[in-house]
């Protein structure tokens, strides 16, 4: 490779691809965070009028999620605009994922046996599975956040 296309420093390749994978998982919890939004809408809308008070008690805990999510968000931002490390972005995108596979069930069990036959609501469940995969699998981030950021040895 010449030495002007280089990225970074020779052999420093590890630290690009780093980098990259970090500002991918800082997109990821805007995109979680955007579905999150859209879900919760569809278990209020599905659950509006039942006295199904775990309904509202999971409810409760995932838009706190949510809300917990975007501020964390609004935080990383302003470290990386400031220069500052930015730890945040690893526990985003595994708190963004895994809020998002709960909506994606609670709107199932908010609709009940409707929900079976519900094609959109299969596929959001179906896609909500995927983002506990992309941009890093909620193990791998498990891992990172244990090994980077807690200083926790490797197993």
């Amino acid at each position: 490779m010449p030495a002007e296309n280089l990225l970074g420093p020779e052999n420093g390749g590890w630290n690009v691809a780093l980098s990259s994978l970090h500002h991918e998982r800082q997109m990821i919890w805007i995109m979680n965070w955007v579905e999150i939004k859209r879900g919760l809408d569809a278990v209020r809308n599905a659950g509006a009028g039942t006295e199904d008070q775990d309904l509202y008690t999971e409810l409760g805990s995932l838009l706190a999620d949510a809300e917990a999510l975007r501020a964390t968000g609004y935080r990383a931002l302003g470290n990386e605009l400031s220069g500052r490390p930015s730890p945040e972005a690893d526990i985003m995108k595994l708190l963004g994922s895994i809020t998002l596979q709960r909506v994606w069930e609670l709107a199932a069990a908010a609709q009940g046996p409707r929900s079976a036959s519900d094609p959109d609501l299969l596929f959001e469940r179906q896609d909500a599975l995927a983002a506990t995969i992309y941009g890093g699998t909620s193990e791998v981030q498990r891992n990172i956040i244990a090994e980077r950021l807690l200083g926790l040895p490797k197993g």
